[in-house]
């Protein structure tokens, strides 16, 4: 029998309004299909019963076959705990449930057969189980079984409510009866017997209800590998369609200023990587698509000389470019480098900080609007509504991981408004035609037409317009609105978001290819179409509401504009990304990866030092000083208790004024409570060597260049995360001579603690620094809340499961190259199952 898997889950037996709430609320389980989706966290074995006086004090989980005999109540200091003497032919033992003993004394029966399932404590020689599952022998021997016993994540107040892990068994049992078993197939019957794969049917069943270890292992793999091949499939078609829909501006040719810069004025010859990565970028920028490249590399890389020569090329074809940075102190790093760089070119260059005054913002804000100024640094600022580019044809956003969402995508509406096309408003009147007969005005047709349309409307759009009109979504729409030389069915205007009603007359082919010209107009001028048929309106209204709420919440406020084509997007990131996390959170974008160093660049040496070798080490650092080599000292700032670590940095730095006192040592400290401008005062004393020591926070994490520093001293280095780590330690190492790192801790560190110190003695490379980071810390505390939700995975993990990953990636890829439309027959499966989890679910739609 088949079952819709869309189903609410208060209609499967035994679950009920009351448990179908507390399953949403605790589990995030809505429909049947959320409930095959709720995948054991481990499993018990189930086929040995024990005796009674087998038992042992091991704290395992055991069951046992056995009556109960009696019961009675002990008082306790709060309230009583029932005690039901539970007795087999060897012995007896002691049931016990400190809650919900009215309940469970009605619902047990006395002398009837039970199998008792729990941990067993022993007090002096009797054992005892703590609020048992407990089933009648007789149902026991009924219900679906295997060998291995099913325990599905849960949660205290599902506990305290009587939805146990014997309950939720019951239940999931129950959906296998009511389906027979029998689940629609998502992966075409090649790829099945290619990889040999079981059936998604027989996977399903073995990954709840296992018959063998065997069976069990080839049914996760089943279902790992499925989840992570459309993650993937998602991921590329959404990289393909990018390049295929979104324009990007034209860059033809590479001119004089790349040319001169790369013959004339290069200080020091590329890495084969930098050549490489500058190839892929110029194959970008000269396609009709917009580029989307994420450039990697690690700390000292040269990451900074391919995005300025990507911007030259931007320059030679007559467009601007713009670098944004996520701290001021980054910023202008970036910005005085870069402007040595381009004074030889006669290239205008600004900075924009929210610390700019507003007579240099006014200045910037004209000649970047009137196309002077061609290269714009800056950090949040540069996204001001203020900030206006005549013709922005490169947007780079450094350490992209510190910007959000909606704050990058603000980027993409700053490139050139394109002209008004006629050609395109020509289209429009033809569509037009299609709907109307000639009539003298058309405005005043349209006006007819409205009135007509909303006498005419469907059940589908009075049931929607009812949702709608009761403001479920919490934003105005109207009804048979008109736009430009449109009527279109529903509008919200405040997010410029349009719904579409397609009913029978929708199905001819001229029909849709009218509605899709139509659609590409309404997305040009500045409106997001989204489209549903009436028979998924009427079918599930909720399902359709929840999706238009996703699509609301995912679009920006603001007035209708003309189209602009968007710039170049390069991001870049000098914290090394995993492969696997790379695959999975980026994997639409086109990653470039620079993963040569620059010859001359020693490698830095890092040593672990405890606090009792503190004389040790001031002694070194003071032979550097007299080499003439300047030194950084950072305390941790973890925002949760800035007084605090405001507290270990001034002592900090009391102590290493009284060790290296005035005037033979000057002492910079910089932190995040000090005004930018004071910042960049002290930055500036140590940039030019009239300070020795920067005593500073994690401020100068990212952007600091001092070529004569040559140790960084990183105080209670227990309290930073690897990736940190390394971050700072690439502050040094910038100049011919040899540098070094001194991670300094406490005698007691945990075991992550350990292996951080000794992964960054052992290592200077990025990227095996990231993978062993990824194992400690786990991909949702690498990229954040923001970035991490697309691994929100239901039974795949992507670090242990890293090999299916890349085999994943690898057959979509293929399917993809041989199919691009997934219009063959044997395809059919996929293409059914990718629509049906992109149309409402949108999970992984977000800007990379």
């Amino acid at each position: 029998m088949s079952v819709n898997l869309q189903t609410p889950i208060d209609y499967l037996k035994g679950v009920g309004s009351s448990r179908a709430d507390l399953l949403r609320k605790e589990l995030g389980i809505h429909t049947f299909q959320d409930l095959i989706n709720l995948f054991p966290n481990r499993y018990i074995d189930r086929t040995r019963y024990y005796k009674i006086n087998e038992l042992q004090q091991t704290n395992a989980e055991v069951q046992v076959i056995g009556k109960i005999t009696g019961f009675k109540e002990v008082a306790q200091k709060r309230g009583k705990r029932l005690v039901a003497t539970f007795q087999d032919d060897t012995g007896t033992m002691e049931l016990v449930w400190f809650r919900g003993q009215k309940w469970i004394r009605e619902s047990l029966k006395a002398n009837k057969p039970y199998v008792a399932f729990g941990k067993c404590n022993a007090f002096g020689n009797k054992f005892s189980m703590a609020h048992p599952d407990l089933e009648l022998m007789e149902a026991h021997e009924k219900n679906i079984r295997s060998a291995m016993q099913p325990v599905y994540p849960s949660t205290e107040k599902l506990s305290n409510r009587g939805i146990s892990n014997r309950v939720l068994c019951k239940i999931m049992q129950q959906l296998f009866i009511d389906s027979g078993g029998k689940f629609a197939e998502t992966l075409p019957e090649n790829m099945r017997s290619e990889l040999h794969l079981i059936s998604k049917s027989s996977a399903l069943f073995n990954v709840h209800f296992p018959k063998s270890s065997e069976l069990l292992s080839k049914a996760q793999f089943r279902l790992k590998f499925e989840e992570l091949f459309y993650i993937q499939l998602q991921l590329i078609i959404k990289n393909l369609v990018h390049k295929s829909k979104i324009k990007g501006l034209p860059f033809t040719k590479v001119g004089d200023y790349f040319n001169t810069f790369f013959r004339e004025q290069l200080p020091f010859d590329l890495t084969g990587a930098q050549k490489r990565v500058l190839k892929e970028i110029r194959a970008d920028l000269g396609s009709n698509a917009q580029m989307n490249r994420l450039l990697q590399g690690d700390v000292g890389s040269g990451k900074t000389i391919v995005a300025f020569m990507s911007m030259l090329m931007a320059l030679d074809n007559g467009f601007q470019a713009c670098l944004m940075a996520p701290t001021e102190i980054l910023s202008a790093q970036h910005f005085n480098g870069l402007q040595e760089l381009c004074k030889p070119l006669n290239i205008s260059i600004s900075l924009l900080t929210s610390s700019s005054k507003t007579s240099e913002r006014r200045k910037i804000h004209e000649s970047l609007e009137n196309g002077e100024l061609q290269i714009l640094i800056g950090t949040h600022a540069l996204l001001e509504d203020k900030v206006k580019f005549k013709n922005l044809g490169l947007a780079i956003v450094d350490e992209q991981h510190r910007f959000g969402v909606a704050q990058r995508s603000k980027l993409w509406r700053k490139g050139p408004t394109s002209p008004p096309q006629s050609s395109r408003r020509e289209e429009a009147k033809k569509v037009l035609q299609k709907y109307m007969t000639a009539r003298p005005s058309t405005y005043k047709l349209l006006k007819e037409l409205q009135s007509e349309n909303k006498k005419k409307s469907t059940q589908a759009e009075q049931i929607l317009w009812e949702s709608l009109r009761g403001k479920k979504l919490d934003l105005k729409f109207r009804r048979q609105h008109i736009i430009d030389e449109f009527i279109v069915d529903f509008i919200c205007i405040e997010k410029n978001l349009i719904i579409e009603v397609d009913g029978g007359y929708h199905n001819t082919i001229e029909q849709k290819e009218a509605d899709d010209l139509r659609t590409k107009i309404l997305n040009e001028i500045g409106f997001k179409v989204i489209r549903f048929t009436n028979e998924q309106i009427t079918g599930d209204i909720d399902n359709v509401l929840d999706y238009i709420e996703k699509q609301l919440k995912s679009l920006p406020s603001g007035e209708i504009r003309e189209a602009s084509i968007p710039p170049h997007i390069l991001v870049m990131t000098a914290t090394p990304i995993p492969r696997t996390l790379a695959m999975s959170v980026y994997g639409d974008l086109d990653i470039s990866i620079i993963d040569e160093l620059p010859p001359g660049r020693k490698a830095i040496k890092t040593v672990h030092r405890f606090d009792k070798n503190r004389l040790n080490v001031f002694r070194f650092i003071r032979d550097e000083m007299d080499k003439g080599r300047q030194i950084y000292i950072v305390y941790p700032l973890i925002q949760e208790s800035e007084k605090m670590d405001y507290k270990d940095l001034m002592d900090g730095y009391d102590s290493i004024a009284r060790d290296f006192p005035m005037p033979k040592y000057q002492i910079s400290i910089v932190h995040g409570q000090m005004k930018p401008a004071d910042k960049e005062f002290e930055m500036q004393r140590f940039i030019k060597g009239e300070t020795q020591i920067m005593v500073a926070t994690t401020v100068i994490e990212v952007g600091v260049n001092v070529p004569n520093a040559s140790v960084m001293i990183i105080e209670s280095a227990e309290r930073f995360g690897l990736s940190q780590l390394h971050q700072l330690r690439g502050r040094v190492g910038r100049g011919a001579e040899q540098s070094y790192c001194i991670l300094m801790t406490g005698h007691q560190l945990s075991a992550d603690s350990k292996t951080r110190m000794e992964t960054m003695v052992q290592t200077n490379d990025g990227f095996e620094i990231a993978e062993v980071d990824l194992r400690l810390r786990g991909p949702g505390d690498i990229m954040g809340t923001q970035q991490s939700g697309v691994l929100n995975l239901k039974i795949a993990d992507i670090i242990k499961d890293n090999d299916i990953l890349k085999h994943a990636r690898h057959q979509a890829k293929n399917l993809l190259k041989t199919d691009p439309k997934l219009a063959l027959p044997e395809n059919q499966v996929v293409l059914n199952t990718y629509k049906q989890l992109t149309r409402f679910k949108n999970i992984w739609n977000y800007i990379s």
